[in-house]
């Protein structure tokens, strides 16, 4: 029998452990705050660990005529050179519609004893569109 922890989605998030980032403009990669998991080694954990990343709809404009690439990454230091993709979590796009970026939430279900203390998200925004920032904004945190 699992605990009903375990059985449960995890929609909300930790008001301490969250950070909320701008789209990058086109063509452009940028990452997130890092939010600190306070464990020296691995995050360990008897259950997997979920973190949600969310967007708000976004006004149309020509700066939102791209999909964006969200990924997780995590690290055992701050230093941001040794940030990698956290292993088995795959590229997740958002698609824009008529460059209008809809509410998207996106879930990172990620299995016991892998995560380093570092975490944070990278959002690589697709060429397309015209090279102007857009409006629309993403926050990523643990969620429990």
């Amino acid at each position: 029998m699992a605990f009903t922890s375990q059985e449960t989605p995890r929609r909300q998030l930790d008001a301490l452990k969250q950070v909320t980032m701008a789209f990058p403009i086109i063509s452009n990669t940028s990452n997130s705050n890092i939010i600190d998991l306070e464990c020296a080694k691995t995050f360990n954990s008897l259950e997997q660990v979920n973190f949600v990343a969310f967007t708000q709809s976004a006004n149309a404009n020509s700066g939102n005529a791209a999909a964006v690439n969200v990924i997780m990454q995590h690290s055992a230091d701050t230093n941001s050179a040794n940030f990698a993709n956290v292993p088995g979590m795959a590229l997740t796009s958002i698609a824009s519609n008529s460059a209008l970026y809809p509410v998207t939430n996106v879930v990172f279900a990620v299995p016991p004893d892998s995560l380093l203390r570092y975490v944070r998200i990278q959002v690589a925004q697709a060429a397309g569109g015209s090279n102007t920032a857009n409006a629309a904004n993403i926050t990523f945190g643990l969620a429990f």
